[in-house]
């Protein structure tokens, strides 16, 4: 069974990496995470202009980079030259990676990863399937098309944010369970100021068998409140302060 599936178990799941002490999405904040005891790791994929799958978040090199302009207007030749740890205070130079490296340097734990792209969908699954990594993968997306794309695929996935909407609307009015077509719920605390009722969410996914996760959270008293509250996996910049106040 995929470890990220067990609505029973508590888990923290290194978002972007240990991002709160390494540049985030690099190969560096992967590895600090998986050394520290991660239960899994969380990172995102868009594609280079030469439609290569890169492990970036932001749909521009802005943020992170010391490079200017769209991912997807730049190779991959071009996005590896650039510093991924620009931005990050005291950091060494470090490479945007490709999800090719990613995977291969972490091969045993868990992993969720975000497509944030239509045009990254089928290059990550035939990447997750070249690995046999698809007993310990899931995959999530703010997008639809790239959640329906994965839907039946045999990779497990998180809802849509339509579906969790649906999810949740259900749990608001008591209907009872029906078959859904993913296998883990992802959801904010708060979603444009708003508060998420994440405990009535987490109570109607359970009612299914599927595990709640929660993004991004770096309070650890907040964290104890959400795991208590039925929630499985705590998605966190800061994965040390998180695994210290995990129940077990």
């Amino acid at each position: 069974m995929n470890p990220l599936l067990d609505p029973a178990r508590r888990i923290v799941i290194a978002h972007r990496g240990n991002r709160a002490h390494a540049p985030e999405n690099t190969l560096e904040a992967l590895r600090q995470a998986e050394s520290l005891g991660s239960d899994a790791l969380e990172f995102d994929v868009r594609m280079s202009r030469d439609g290569v799958a890169m492990v970036i978040h932001d749909a521009t090199v802005d943020r992170t980079t010391d490079g200017r302009g769209p991912v997807a207007a730049h190779t991959r030749e071009e996005l590896q030259r650039l510093n991924a740890a620009a931005r990050f205070s005291g950091s060494a130079v470090h490479r945007i990676p490709l999800l090719e490296e990613a995977l291969d340097a972490h091969r045993e734990i868990p992993l969720v990863i975000e497509v944030k792209e239509l045009a990254a969908a089928d290059a990550t699954m035939a990447l997750i399937r070249r690995f046999g990594a698809e007993r310990r993968v899931i995959v999530g997306s703010a997008e639809g098309d790239v959640m329906r794309r994965f839907y039946g695929s045999g990779i497990a996935c998180c809802a849509s944010p339509g579906d969790a909407g649906i999810l949740l609307m259900r749990g608001l009015l008591g209907s009872a369970p029906v078959a859904a077509p993913y296998q883990v719920v992802s959801v904010p605390p708060r979603h444009y100021g708003f508060p998420i009722p994440v405990a009535l969410l987490a109570a109607a996914a359970l009612r299914r068998g599927i595990p709640t996760q929660v993004w991004t959270v770096n309070d650890p008293a907040e964290a104890v409140r959400f795991w208590r509250a039925g929630v499985a996996a705590i998605i966190t910049d800061d994965p040390a302060a998180m695994l210290r106040v995990c129940p077990r």
